[in-house]
């Protein structure tokens, strides 16, 4: 690293001409009254609260917002009229400065420059910070906005007053700021900021809505932001040479509305979308355009004091992004992976769904031959097809795969128990089994919307396949019979979490998965981009020319693409059955008419 050059010619110390024009700048420099509210919030951390409670209500006729907290206090060691004095007359020097970046993350410290008490003027007119100690005297210091006298004044001691705490009430709430401080959108918004620092300390933040109207909900519960999609399977940290560590936490979030790797440091977000740092150069595959969420948490990131957005221009900067462009090829492998994981399981949903339009098919028409097809053993519990190519569940009724049910009285409530089906899961070595995830609410309800699930295998040999209420549970073929495995899940909805487990059992084959029956064969892809065909049965197994333009057309359209697998089915069943000079040519234009119209179609 280059030594400084020392200034030649007379010297001289830097000073702002008018030290409260500068205060100025740096308190109007926050612009966002959710931000200013997480700065209290963080005071709070900071000061090792257990409990933290906002409240927004009436005094007076005016809107007020109060934070409370049970943390050791306002610079403890001191007198609270001393305290005060010093936190009034420090503006912009911080007592956290003497951290290291890694001391700060250590102890999930973000404040750096003594000024989170300014953004107040973003969110009120006037500030009162209260302040007790061990039993002392309490004390409070008043702030005006625009005004550069501050005051500092003993109150009274109501009975009922901790012997600890501290407040800051924030009254006359700007118009503007009341709209983006209600219960709601300030908990999901603090759930976010704070996400990181809200994870790793032990510590209730609630917040009372008192200004809400009517039935409206008034109390809320901040819990740390939950990251939906799959996680990519990456180290948790990296080194950042000369820097200290980063913590990354990415997933596959395809079909999120406004998919974005954010960026925090310490605990507290800095950036809402990595690609929005332009000095880090991260505006490319994978970060941008992937469908990436998550987060990147760098504690040696320079943070510009007023806003507490974005990052300074440093040599820390610098060595962060250089790791982060070498991280690229692992996260782009990552991707690949869960791509074709997603591919092998929209090939199975696929065949359920062809399963599913085709229910009664053989039954209720049995004039039809249909081919040929591997059996599958159906143990309790199972789903598996009939020669009739019927799915049936686990008591011989007839199983609705979309999810559907009778519609019901009343809607359900809030997630109440979740539990696995079955308890007991047996799969082949080398197979693989469907299981269920059943939630209810108190009164035993179906809950089938707004879940979130999180789930994990354990074990040697078991891996898994798929996601959300449904998922595949997969042996490897060489997985000795006996083995045991357990398969949980963490479910989530609303703020509410609960968990279920199942034990997975290695079973041996069942005789008859070896044979075949009649039924609904599953699609194979073949790439053949120079042939004309569309699909064929070849070998007892039915094949798709993926490279066919009508399937290149429509196989990013879900809907569409059934409908084209459905037509081709058809017009295999038909072939097969009667067949006759010429007829297949027939067939294959009667499907490429409705390809045509399907292609046209298309967000119809």
């Amino acid at each position: 690293m280059p030594t400084a050059k020392k200034l030649s010619g007379t010297t001289v110390r830097l000073k702002p001409a008018d030290p409260f024009e500068l205060i100025r700048w740096l308190a109007r420099s926050q612009g966002d009254p959710r931000k200013a509210v997480a700065e209290l919030v963080q005071n709070s951390l900071d000061a090792g609260a257990r409990n933290i409670a906002l409240t927004r209500r009436r005094v007076h006729g005016t809107a007020t917002l109060l934070v409370r907290d049970d943390g050791e206090g306002v610079i403890p060691e001191l007198d609270r009229e001393e305290a005060l004095h010093y936190l009034a007359t420090h503006v912009g020097h911080s007592r956290k400065l003497g951290l290291t970046p890694r001391e700060r993350a250590e102890r999930v410290i973000a404040g750096q420059y003594g000024v989170g008490l300014l953004g107040f003027w973003s969110i009120g007119r006037r500030l009162e910070l209260r302040s007790r100690v061990g039993c002392s005297h309490l004390f409070a210091l008043k702030l005006i906005e625009d005004d550069p006298r501050a005051a500092i004044v003993r109150l009274p001691i109501r009975f009922d007053l901790p012997a600890t705490f501290t407040e800051i009430v924030v009254s006359e709430i700007h118009s503007t700021a009341q709209r983006t401080l209600g219960g709601r959108r300030l908990a999901d918004y603090l759930g976010a900021e704070l996400r990181g620092q809200l994870l790793t300390r032990e510590v209730k933040l609630s917040i009372h809505d008192g200004v809400a109207r009517g039935p409206s909900r008034k109390d809320f519960l901040v819990v740390p932001r939950r990251f939906v999609g799959e996680k990519l399977n990456l180290p948790p940290q990296f080194e950042v040479p000369g820097h200290g560590l980063a913590r990354i936490e990415l997933y596959l979030a395809q079909g999120a509305e406004r998919p974005a790797v954010q960026v925090a440091s310490a605990g507290t977000l800095v950036a809402d979308d990595i690609g929005t740092l332009d000095i880090l150069g991260l505006t490319g595959s994978p970060w941008v355009g992937r469908s990436l969420t998550g987060i990147v948490d760098f504690p040696a990131f320079s943070i510009p004091p007023g806003s507490r957005r974005g990052v300074s221009p440093d040599e820390a900067a610098a060595a962060f992004a250089a790791q982060m462009e070498g991280l690229a090829a692992a996260v782009e492998a990552e991707l690949q992976r869960l791509d074709q994981e997603r591919a092998h399981a929209s090939d199975r949903d696929l065949l359920r769904d062809l399963k599913r339009a085709l229910r009664g098919f053989q039954r209720r028409l049995p004039q039809y031959e249909m081919p040929p097809i591997a059996q599958e053993g159906k143990t309790e519990g199972t789903d598996a097809p009939t020669s009739s190519g019927e799915l049936t569940g686990a008591d011989g009724a007839p199983e609705n795969f979309a999810g559907e049910s009778a519609a019901e009285l009343f809607p359900p409530g809030a997630l109440h128990r979740v539990y696995i089906k079955p308890a007991t899961i047996e799969v082949p070595s080398g197979g693989e089994r469907r299981v269920r995830l059943i939630a209810e609410d108190a009164e035993g309800r179906r809950i089938r919307e707004s879940l979130a699930y999180d789930w994990r295998v354990s074990g040697g040999g078991f891996f898994l396949r798929g996601e959300g209420a449904w998922p595949a549970v997969c042996v490897e073929p060489l997985t000795r019979v006996g083995t045991l495995g357990n398969l949980s899940v963490e479910v989530s909805s609303d703020g509410l979490r609960h968990s279920a487990t199942a034990e997975i059992r290695v079973t041996e084959p069942r005789e008859d998965e070896a044979g075949s029956a009649l039924g609904i064969p599953e699609p194979r892809l073949v790439s053949d981009s120079g042939g004309l065909w569309r699909s064929r049965l070849s070998g007892g197994g039915w094949e798709v020319n993926e490279a066919h333009e009508d399937y290149v057309a429509l196989r990013s359209d879900p809907r569409g693409r059934l409908r084209y697998f459905l037509a081709l089915l058809a017009k295999e069943l038909v072939h097969r059955s009667y067949a006759q000079p010429g007829s297949e040519g027939l067939l294959e234009k009667m499907v490429e008419i409705l390809a045509h119209a399907e292609r046209n179609l298309r967000g119809v």
